[in-house]
């Protein structure tokens, strides 16, 4: 595990500050981080996505989506979300890619409610262990406050996913409580599950 992303949230708001010179529409298209960057799919992008993550059974168990079965179930959602992009409203997402061998680790996505942004986020089984969510989701966070509209940044995961947990741990968000049957899961229950909450907010 990379020790540098363990960091709270007062690290992120003063590398922030080091990182940006002016206040930035948050979210930006291309985000960068020691090992990963991240940025918008492109319909190529598709193929290798499938491959690595969105096929992948093991990291929709508690998600909102079942795991892809086809190149073209990924093609037609990343369709999707590039029209958010160009849009620029939405549900937002960026392709992990690690910089050494250009992989597609993947994927982080941000929705901007007014004055909070909610992220999500699936890492593919094969990378796990590897300390790269907690990596491109401090960078996130970092980025999001460099928008003058973002006081508060959350996530919430089902109650039984301890992964998404401590990666929210580690970066500093706080754990705000349970929210009874909010996330629908298809993966692990055809009834609404219950999930906990985790935020940092602009004053941490």
């Amino acid at each position: 595990m990379d020790r540098n992303v363990s960091a709270g949230p007062e690290r992120i708001h003063r590398e922030a500050a080091s990182c940006y010179t002016r206040t930035v529409e948050f979210p930006p298209e291309e985000l960068e981080t020691t090992r990963l960057v991240l940025r918008r799919p492109t319909i190529e992008d598709a193929e290798a996505a499938f491959e690595s993550y969105a096929s992948d059974p093991k990291i929709t168990r508690y998600l909102t989506w079942t795991a892809h079965t086809s190149p073209a179930q990924t093609r037609e959602y990343f369709q999707q979300a590039i029209d958010a992009w160009d849009l620029r409203m939405g549900h937002r997402i960026w392709l992990i890619e690690r910089k050494e061998d250009g992989a597609l680790v993947g994927t982080i996505g941000c929705t901007v409610h007014f004055h909070r942004a909610e992220i999500g986020f699936a890492l593919g089984s094969r990378f796990w262990g590897e300390g790269y969510m907690p990596e491109a989701m401090k960078q996130v966070c970092a980025a999001a406050f460099q928008d003058d509209r973002i006081s508060r940044v959350q996530a919430l995961c089902d109650e039984e996913n301890t992964r998404s947990s401590r990666v929210m741990q580690k970066i500093g968000m706080q754990y705000e409580g349970r929210l009874r049957q909010y996330g629908q899961h298809p993966n692990r229950s055809d009834t609404p599950r219950d999930c906990v909450m985790y935020a940092m907010v602009r004053s941490d």
